[in-house]
Formats: C-alpha cells, sequence, structure tokens
C-alpha cells in the first residue's frame, strides 16, 4: 500500500512541478485521480512545506467558486553537490529547482590519499552546508574514476592513484545524510540533460575533456552503467592497437594518452621537451606549428572514438564539455568533423547534434545534485 502512495504522490508532484500554479482540480484531471485524494496529498505537502497556496485564481466561464493555486517551494529542502577534479574541486548547496545558493572551490592537486581527498570533500560540504542541516536530504558526488553508483564505492581514481574505497559510507557516517558517489562525466550528463544542452533529450552521449577523458550515457532518459556500474570509460576506447599494444603508461586509458590534459603536456615534453600546462599549450596553438600536429593527432583520435560511439548508439545529441572541452569547443569540433565524415554513414552523423556544454564548470555539480534529487527526493 506504502509503494501505491508514493507512486501516487510522485504523480501529483512531477504535476505540480511541471505546471506551476495550478488548482487542486487540474492536478486531479491531469493525473487522473479523484479530488479527495488529490487533496489529501496536496494537504500533506503543504504541511511539510512542500507546497504553498500561493495566489486565487480565475472562476471558470460557467462562474462558481475561484480555484486556490499552488505553488512548489523548491527552497524547502536542499540538496549538495560536489565536483571532485583532478585539480579543482567545486561544491554547491542548490535547492530543489537547482538553483546554487552557495558555491565554494578548492584545489585538488598534490591528493595521494583517501584521507586526504575526504578531507577535502569535508571542507568543501562544510563551506557551504546551511545553519539548518537537517533541510539537506542528501549530498551528491561526482568523481574522475570509476565508481558503483548505488552503493558509492571506488574502484580506482587515476589522478590521485586512490583504489577501492568507500567514500559514500565514509561521508555518511560523518554527516549521517545520504550519500550518491557517481563517475564526474556521468553525473555532468544528468546535469546537461537536466538544466543545459541536452535538456529534454532522451538518447545522450557526453564526452568531458580535462585532465583526462570520459564519458557519460543516457538511454531512454536513463544512466547506462553497465552490468558492474563501469560504462562508460570512453578514455579507455582503442584507437591504433599498433601504437598502442606497447604502450606502458598505464594510469590513464589509451583514448585519454591521445587526448586529454594530462597527455597534451606529455607529449610536449617528450616531443619538444618542454614543460607547459595544457592552458598554456593552447593559448599558443595558434602560432606554433609543432602544438598544431600534436592537436591534430590527438583529435584525429578523438574523433575516432566518437565516431565509434554514434555508429554503436546512435546518439540523439553529442555534447563536449570538461575544462578543455568546454574551453576550447569550437576549435575541437571543427578539427574532428572532417574524421567524422568519413567514419560515420551520412544519414546517422546527419540526423545528431552536436553541443558545447552548456554549464561549465558546473556541469557535474548540478548533476550530482539531480542524481541526489531524484534517488532520494522523489523516493522520500
Amino acid at each position: 500500500m506504502s509503494e501505491i502512495l508514493k507512486e501516487v504522490e510522485e504523480r501529483i508532484l512531477k504535476t505540480l512541478r511541471k505546471d506551476n500554479l495550478i488548482s487542486r482540480a487540474d492536478i486531479s484531471r491531469r493525473v487522473c485521480l479523484s479530488k479527495p485524494v488529490v487533496s489529501q496529498v496536496i494537504n500533506k505537502f503543504i504541511v511539510e512545506g512542500a507546497v504553498e497556496e500561493k495566489k486565487v485564481g480565475k472562476s471558470s466561464k460557467k462562474g462558481g467558486k475561484k480555484p486556490i493555486l499552488l505553488s512548489f517551494v523548491p527552497d524547502f529542502k536542499y540538496i549538495i553537490g560536489i565536483d571532485v577534479g583532478g585539480n579543482k574541486i567545486i561544491s554547491i548547496l542548490s535547492d530543489l529547482d537547482g538553483n546554487i545558493i552557495k558555491k565554494y572551490k578548492d584545489i585538488t592537486k598534490g591528493i595521494d590519499s583517501k584521507e586526504d581527498l575526504v578531507m577535502i570533500i569535508r571542507k568543501c560540504i562544510d563551506n557551504v552546508m546551511p545553519e539548518d542541516r537537517e533541510k539537506v536530504i542528501g549530498i551528491g558526488i561526482g568523481v574522475p574514476g570509476t565508481t558503483n553508483m548505488r552503493s558509492g564505492f571506488i574502484y580506482y581514481l587515476p589522478a590521485f592513484n586512490i583504489k577501492n574505497f568507500s567514500l559514500a559510507e565514509c561521508i555518511r557516517n560523518i554527516y549521517s545524510i545520504p550519500v550518491i558517489v557517481s563517475n564526474d562525466v556521468t553525473a555532468n550528463s544528468f546535469g546537461e540533460m537536466w538544466k543545459g544542452a541536452a535538456k529534454n533529450a532522451k538518447n545522450i552521449f557526453l564526452t568531458a575533456i580535462g585532465t583526462g577523458t570520459g564519458s557519460g550515457i543516457i538511454i531512454n532518459g536513463e544512466v547506462y552503467t553497465g552490468s558492474h556500474n563501469m560504462a562508460g570509460e570512453f578514455g579507455y576506447l582503442i584507437t591504433d592497437w599498433e601504437r598502442e599494444k606497447n604502450d606502458d603508461y598505464k594510469i590513464f586509458g589509451h583514448l585519454e594518452n591521445w587526448f586529454s590534459g594530462n597527455a597534451i603536456e606529455r607529449k610536449v615534453k617528450n616531443i619538444l621537451n618542454k614543460d607547459i600546462t595544457a592552458i598554456e599549450f593552447f593559448d599558443s596553438l595558434d602560432n606554433n606549428d609543432d602544438y598544431k600536429k600534436i592537436f591534430e593527432d590527438s583529435c584525429e583520435h578523438l574523433a575516432l572514438g566518437i565516431s565509434n560511439v554514434i555508429n554503436l548508439l546512435d546518439p540523439e545529441i553529442v555534447v563536449i564539455t570538461g575544462g578543455i572541452g568546454y574551453n576550447r569547443y569550437d576549435l575541437i569540433i571543427n578539427s574532428i568533423f572532417n574524421t567524422l565524415k568519413k567514419t560515420v554513414p551520412e544519414e546517422i552523423l546527419s540526423e545528431i547534434s552536436f553541443e558545447r556544454g552548456k554549464l561549465g564548470d558546473l556541469g557535474v555539480a548540478l548533476g550530482a545534485v539531480s542524481l541526489v534529487h531524484d534517488n532520494v527526493f522523489m523516493k522520500l
């Protein structure tokens, strides 16, 4: 019986949030439930603070009593979202509609232990935690590595060389709040689907190019995690086995070793014997033929990886984001399209939209908020 009630409440809440300022009678018609049932659920929401009677509406053409219009109260509860990156970490406090109340940013460079990672995450949580902690219903964390989203277990974070660690359990024990831990790019996909470039899309491939290169896959509106919750490891795709089978650099995946911030910095070091950052590389790209060659080679492999995904999954939209993907989108998309045209059938490629992520450096944190919203709030 409780499961049926939960389903009824979810249907009513979704209708109310979709059509804000709506009467009880209109909700009843939309969800095909009796007015007494709808009124009972709405009264419960009002007592909890989730819904308020906003204003009096207009009577129908037949006259009669004016309806009371209802509105969802997004800040009656909060969610904390965290983006753990290879160089930086961002935490946000968000209401239930994804409006950011507080934001905090710190650095992660130099982290090489579980203790250090937990310490910096705690600092970020504490810096956005509201005075009334009871209003926080969950914490979502996106991390750059392989995870089990159901359990919150981390298998491997290559940027920090941290393995086999139950981050969700650790943070949950500290704050006594539900915690969801996801691969950062999977979280980013949810963020872009909720508030960004992929809004209203159902089949999405998102690749985030930053320190590393990863992806998130959404199929029919649901994240695809695979049998072992590890799907989407785009950085491990192979685009030239003859060269890659002898590659001894195992910290990142094969494609990541072609195109990522880490890969670019290593290539410049190995080929040109220069120590530069990825930012410096891109800032000097227009005036340096050696850099252009490195970039074009890297883009060719990225294009082959994206081509394989398109041919296999046929997504509606390909979103490119991440520190490099977001900031250098035009450069990247112009470079990869010639290869895509050669490797993806025209009838498939012509139907796919390519978009730069709209959420920028907030994509992962907002995606983590979205995961908590869907898996915690909508299940309350």
